[in-house]
């Protein structure tokens, strides 16, 4: 594993104060020695968000030090459990990086190779930290292996990746709770209530829109209490449901290899199923 640790430089700007205009101290002594990387990541870390969001983050000078070390550590233990399932070579790509609280963990591509960022201000607290390393390593070998090109804002991609992951923490993390796995914290339990109680309605209306590509936004992203007929995020809870009557008890390691026609027609299909069948 290669590991990256971008914070120090965050840090060491943080400790010269935040006076002056701190987004453009910023895009010179953070962003710009690693454009290349900045640019990979423009989609989790808008430039346009930093004159609202660094001020806070400067004054975490300390805390987000001690995160990446944490963040280091999740990341160790994430391989170390999927490696007992999966080869993970060539080595992975890893990036910690102080972000703009847009997202917590995400795969880009750098240089051409599927790369895991972790976003250290956004860490969740242990053991929900090994459970977003572990979701982010499970998508960065699936892209290696069939989803390299698979598209952005397909619903049905979007429902089996982001099942699968969840799918693949649930297996290898059992004893964390269904709320750690898609919220990664444990309070989780109305949001499931609901998105259960709302499943006929979810899996229908996933049927109707899988071959998509501008609901995604809908199904997985959203507040955990967002009212009307998509709760927030509730596409990574019922692509859990899909992938685990798909996969069921045998190894995940297959579904990896799947195509997008083959991944959609499994969904397609599971999906024509009684919810409780």
């Amino acid at each position: 594993m290669n590991v990256l640790d971008l914070v120090g430089r965050f840090a060491d700007f943080a400790g010269r104060g935040s006076g002056g205009d701190l987004a453009d101290r910023w895009r010179r002594e953070v962003v710009e020695p690693d454009a290349e990387i900045f640019t990979a990541v423009r989609s989790w870390v808008d430039p346009g968000s930093a004159p609202d969001r660094l001020p806070g983050l400067v004054d975490r000078r300390a805390e987000l030090r001690t995160a990446a070390q944490r963040a280091e550590a999740a990341v160790r233990e994430a391989a170390g459990l999927l490696a007992d399932r999966l080869h993970l070579d060539p080595p992975i790509q890893v990036v910690l990086m102080v972000g703009l609280g847009q997202a917590n963990g995400w795969v880009a591509s750098v240089r051409g190779e599927p790369t895991l960022f972790l976003g250290v201000e956004q860490l969740p607290e242990p053991p929900f930290d090994v459970v977003l390393a572990l979701h982010e390593l499970v998508h960065l070998v699936h892209q290696r292996r069939s989803a390299r090109a698979w598209p952005a804002d397909h619903l049905g991609a979007d429902l089996f990746r982001e099942g699968l992951a969840v799918h693949a923490t649930g297996r290898l993390l059992p004893r964390i709770s269904p709320s750690g796995h898609l919220w990664f914290r444990s309070d989780a339990s109305v949001w499931l209530d609901r998105c259960a109680g709302m499943a006929a309605a979810l899996r229908v209306r996933a049927s109707r829109e899988l071959e998509r590509t501008d609901v995604s936004e809908h199904w997985f992203s959203g507040a955990i209490d967002r009212p009307g007929e998509l709760p927030g995020r509730c596409g990574y809870w019922l692509g859990w449901q899909l992938l685990d009557r798909i996969v069921g008890v045998r190894s995940f390691e297959a579904a990896l290899d799947w195509s997008l026609p083959q991944a959609v027609a499994r969904l397609r299909t599971e999906l024509g199923q009684p919810a409780g069948g």
